[in-house]
């Protein structure tokens, strides 16, 4: 069975991976400095999107627009497929209040935390 990578596919902090520490707080991490660890929070995050094979193909993504070579979304379209979904693996644009933007894979667990936080309020 297939399983998801966990980490940054392309982008501005790609190779870093991705962790999940509570049911609320996942981050990527580069380092090992903490301060240095980028956190998926709304005051973090201006926007992201759950990537499928038809957006990338079509290029109706405006976080993927001029973002990534054509070769890497070549590549990433294979896994951004309703079969990996299904497995519980997911395809994300993540564009970041400090203009960088992120291409990440995660499994589901990863997912839903992201998703949770992301629908609360900043504090």
């Amino acid at each position: 069975m297939a399983s998801a990578r966990n980490m940054v596919l392309a982008g501005d902090y790609a190779g870093c991976r991705i962790f999940r520490m509570s049911a609320t707080c996942a981050y990527i991490s580069g380092t090992m400095k903490k301060a240095e660890d980028v956190r998926f929070a709304p005051d973090t995050v201006v926007r992201y999107e759950v990537l499928t094979e038809d957006m990338i193909r079509s290029g109706n993504s405006l976080l993927l627009t001029g973002a990534l070579d054509p070769g890497c979304l070549q590549k990433v379209r294979f896994h951004a497929t309703p079969a990996n979904q299904l497995k519980g693996i997911f395809t994300l644009a993540v564009k970041f209040r400090d203009e960088k933007r992120a291409l990440i894979e995660v499994d589901e667990k990863i997912y839903q935390t992201i998703v949770r936080r992301m629908s609360e309020k900043s504090a």
